[in-house]
């Protein structure tokens, strides 16, 4: 982060007292925007409007409890390099720790309780994978992500990562890490791929979930309800029970003049003023969520008539091509859904008391497990206490998911999308080799499961321009937030990126006199091109003479012209010009002094 441009208190708006913003969608990613608006751009609290669907804030950042347990749908690997987030997390107050912020909430407790993890993958009924660390990849694979890396996102459009590696590949330590990590499946989008392995690198110490950091609490209680009150003390308006579906727009689809929606059941359209600003969150990857639990099937919702706000997304992407493409994520739920499963154990410490003794880790630190020779693919965690405020002291909670639920299940003769809670929790023990006290873990425990259709669906292949702009091409009141926004040089399916269109967002429809905190530039950092380098060729220490590969001299012209076209693929660095006008650096001169040039 660049402190001198991302704390600067920018001019407020001319006649921004005056203006109202509408904001649809309670996620993190509504909450940042009307953040952003208040502290930012100076626009009074009462000016904004959050319309919700449901009755509580969040979105897929949700955690609560009913009279037999606790339920989290999801978890969100957050990491230093947020930028936004973390932008965002240093102004709220923290609701524990009076003078202090979330930001200062969440450090302290990552330096008091950091993941670490010597236990990342399982096999064998019980057994750490010894080769975890080994990410030595046959040259042939290393060559392939060099391609990948080479190729520009158009030569990249709607191919899949199984389109440039076999079926080897995906048994490699480093594959199975990653993509149980993140959810990548082999037919998923090789562009998102390619950013994920840009932004992130997933070479140093990657194995060991170094550098990934959680909150005390869930990450409702931990993020959202701060922000929310926060919000609610500045004079926020929260009108819930409000299913938005469309906007109203001019002919040529660049303003809108009213959002219409459906509150508590009664039809209605919100007049907004030519002034006024719009951020729609045009979709939500926990939409459509069915539960279950011990002893019902969570079910697969597949009804299209109602798909929350991706109802606004396909009703935009019928006016106009700027609007991109929804089809290209929501047509396949069997490619995008996924099972995630919550249990609270209640008055039984056996069982996590085991996991510690297996992993050396206590609860909370060890990270993310994945079993590597799961059918259903099982990732699962166990969870610090109190990871809920109010959590009793005889109450442990874990998290886990199957990211192939359909598959038949290796205890449990059947597809994990077709189990009960208690069927899940049994091939769980089963992987753990924990079988001898299943009885007793499923008389104490209630299992909450979560079907989610659209869970990966912003992973499907896609073109660039299958995803719209955060402010679409001429449009001037209206900014799109989430996971489906196209958003340069970052992923998708962080919290980061939900924050960052928020920011985007008001600064962009604006003109905000600040600027846009740059996505954290690592694919340009050499330490980690050489620390990519040395894991995937199995090089341990410094780097020798040998290590390095023999250069094709009847190749150096084809050499050169790669070289070339990576250096001018790396934008310029602008930052030491601090003026208004970009352009400047881009010219010999616009002083035209007049003294005469030496000779």
């Amino acid at each position: 982060m660049n402190i001198y441009k991302t704390m600067y208190h920018p001019h407020k708006p001319a006649g921004i007292d005056g203006r109202k913003a509408y904001i649809v969608g309670g996620g993190i990613a509504g909450l940042a925007a009307a953040v952003f608006l208040i502290d930012d751009a100076k626009m009074p609290g009462q000016n904004i409007t959050i319309y919700e669907k449901k009755p509580v804030m969040g979105g897929s950042m949700d955690g609560t409890k009913n009279e037999f347990g606790y339920l989290c749908r999801g978890e969100r690997e957050l990491e230093p390099y947020m930028e936004c987030l973390w932008y965002l997390c240093s102004k709220i107050p923290s609701l524990e720790n009076e003078g202090r912020t979330v930001l200062d909430d969440v450090v302290d407790f990552n330096r008091d309780e950091p993941i670490h993890s010597e236990a990342r993958l399982w096999v064998n009924q019980g057994e750490i994978y010894s080769h975890v660390h080994d990410y030595k990849l046959d040259p042939k694979y290393v060559a392939a992500m060099n391609r990948i890396f080479a190729s520009t996102e158009e030569e990249l459009a709607d191919l899949k990562i199984e389109d440039f590696f076999d079926d080897p590949f995906f048994e490699t330590s480093f594959w199975t890490c990653f993509h149980s990590q993140l959810a990548f499946k082999r037919y998923h989008s090789v562009i998102e791929c390619r950013r994920y392995w840009q932004r992130f690198t997933f070479a140093n110490r990657h194995e060991y979930l170094d550098g990934f950091i959680h909150t005390k609490y869930n990450e409702y209680d931990a993020i959202i309800l701060p922000i929310e009150r926060w919000l609610i003390d500045r004079g926020v308006n929260f009108v819930f029970g409000s299913s938005v579906y469309d906007l109203d727009m001019d002919g040529h689809h660049n303003t809108v003049h009213g959002i219409r929606m459906y509150q508590n059941g009664v039809e209605k359209t919100i007049r907004v003023g030519t002034d006024d600003l719009v951020f729609v969150t045009s979709g939500s990857i926990s939409e459509n969520s069915c539960f279950g639990d011990n002893k019902t099937v969570a079910p697969t919702n597949r009804d299209t008539k109602d798909m929350g706000t991706f109802t606004i997304w396909q009703n935009l992407a019928k006016k106009d091509e700027k609007f991109g493409h929804p089809e290209k994520f929501l047509s396949d739920i069997d490619k995008t859904k996924w099972v995630s499963f919550f249990p609270t154990i209640k008055d039984y410490p056996e069982f996590f008391k085991r996991i510690e003794k297996m992993t050396g880790s206590k609860a909370g630190t060890g990270g993310m497990m994945t079993f590597k020779d799961s059918n259903w693919d099982i990732s699962f965690e166990i969870h610090h206490k109190p990871f809920f405020p109010l959590q009793a002291d005889n109450e442990e909670v874990g998290w886990g998911y199957g990211l192939y639920g359909e598959n038949i299940g290796n205890y449990i003769k059947k597809p994990m999308c077709d189990c009960t809670g208690d069927e899940i929790l049994t091939e769980l023990l089963y992987h753990f080799g924990m079988l001898d006290i299943k009885d007793e873990v499923l008389a104490h425990t209630y299992m909450s499961t979560a079907m989610m259709p659209y869970c990966t669906s912003q992973f499907m292949p896609r073109k660039v321009e299958d995803r719209p702009k955060n402010v679409p091409d001429g449009c001037t009141n209206l900014a799109l937030l989430g996971q489906f926004v196209e958003v340069d040089d970052d992923v998708v399916f962080t919290v980061e990126t939900s924050v960052r269109t928020g920011l985007e967002g008001v600064y962009k429809l604006l003109g905000l006199d600040k600027d846009i905190i740059e996505v954290n530039p690592s694919r340009f950092d050499v330490r980690y091109m050489i620390e990519r380098m040395k894991k995937f060729n199995g090089i341990k220490g410094p780097v020798k003479e040998e290590d390095l590969p023999n250069i094709d001299l009847a190749m150096m012209e084809q050499y050169k012209k790669k070289i070339v076209n990576k250096i001018n693929g790396i934008p310029p660095y602008y930052q030491m010009y601090l003026g208004r006008d970009r352009t400047v650096p881009l010219k010999e001169s616009v002083l035209h002094p007049e003294a005469p040039q030496s000779k």
